[in-house]
Formats: structure tokens, C-alpha cells, sequence
């Protein structure tokens, strides 16, 4: 047998941001489960990630923020509405509550939840980045008057 001595390159590890967003009405329609008081059913994470490429960076934070997710279902039993004027909880409570967590899938639902979006950039570049953004949203909005313009006389030539 030959065995083929090889090493990869060290490679530099670079700051990066990635932010998840689960937005409760959006076309993947599988937030049912965020929680009410979540202002109009909208989450956002945020992770500082370190990696050695974008798609790391991505992996790694989508990991974290699987993991506080988890965290978040860890405390179904306060959350449930039948309950929230409860201080304190019988064995019983606590074990129809999870039945019913497991009976309409709170579980399985709350981590098979997809992001309605994912951004990510490394961290020297956000300025950049925003930079960027801001001064397309203001060519595209001193554009709207005209392109108002526009389709009114489409609509007058079509009359």
C-alpha cells in the first residue's frame, strides 16, 4: 500500500457577520412558531464569526444560531399560554405541557425553521457595504419621480 504524505496551506482566519432573518409572513410560510412577543413575528440574529472563508463564515453562524434557537425551545414550558400566570409547575403540568409540545410539533418545527434571508460580510468591509447600500436605495428613490412619469404616459399612449 502506498500512502501519499500531503498538508494543506495555513490559511487566515478573517472577522465576519452574519445575520439571519425570519420574517413570520414571508412565501416559506414555516414561522408559525415564533414566538408573539416577537414585534410582528420578525427575528433577527446576529453572529460574530471567525473563518477562514465566506462560506465558513456562513456555516459556522447558521451552527450558533441553531444553537441559541435551541436555547429559545429550551424554555417552551414558560412560553406556553395556558400557564402564564403560573409561578410554579406540578410534575403533571410539566409533563402535559411537553406532550403537547411534542403532539403539535413545536420541536421539530422551531429548529426545521429557514431563514427568510442570510447576509454576510467580512467585518472590514461593512462600512463598505453599507456605504453601498445607502447610495443605491438614493439613486434608485431620485429615480421614482421619473419613472412615475413614465408609466402615466404608457398609460395615456394605451388609452
Amino acid at each position: 500500500m502506498e500512502v501519499i504524505g500531503m498538508s494543506s496551506k495555513k490559511r487566515d482566519m478573517y472577522k465576519y457577520y452574519i445575520v439571519a432573518n425570519y420574517m413570520g409572513d414571508d412565501s416559506i410560510d414555516d414561522k408559525s412558531f415564533i414566538p408573539d412577543d416577537n414585534d410582528g413575528k420578525h427575528m433577527v440574529y446576529r453572529v460574530e464569526v471567525w473563518a477562514d472563508s465566506l462560506i465558513s463564515a456562513v456555516n459556522r453562524g447558521m451552527e450558533i444560531i441553531t444553537h441559541a434557537r435551541a436555547e429559545t425551545m429550551a424554555d417552551y414550558i414558560n412560553s406556553n399560554p395556558m400557564y402564564t400566570n403560573q409561578d410554579t409547575y406540578t410534575r403533571k403540568d410539566i409533563e402535559d405541557i411537553y406532550e403537547l409540545a411534542v403532539e403539535i410539533g413545536l420541536f421539530q418545527n422551531w429548529l426545521a425553521i429557514q431563514p427568510t434571508s442570510i447576509q454576510a460580510n467580512r467585518a472590514d468591509d461593512e462600512d463598505k457595504l453599507i456605504d453601498m447600500t445607502v447610495d443605491s436605495v438614493m439613486h434608485h428613490a431620485s429615480h421614482i419621480g421619473d419613472d412615475a412619469e413614465d408609466f402615466l404616459k404608457e398609460q395615456d399612449n394605451d388609452a
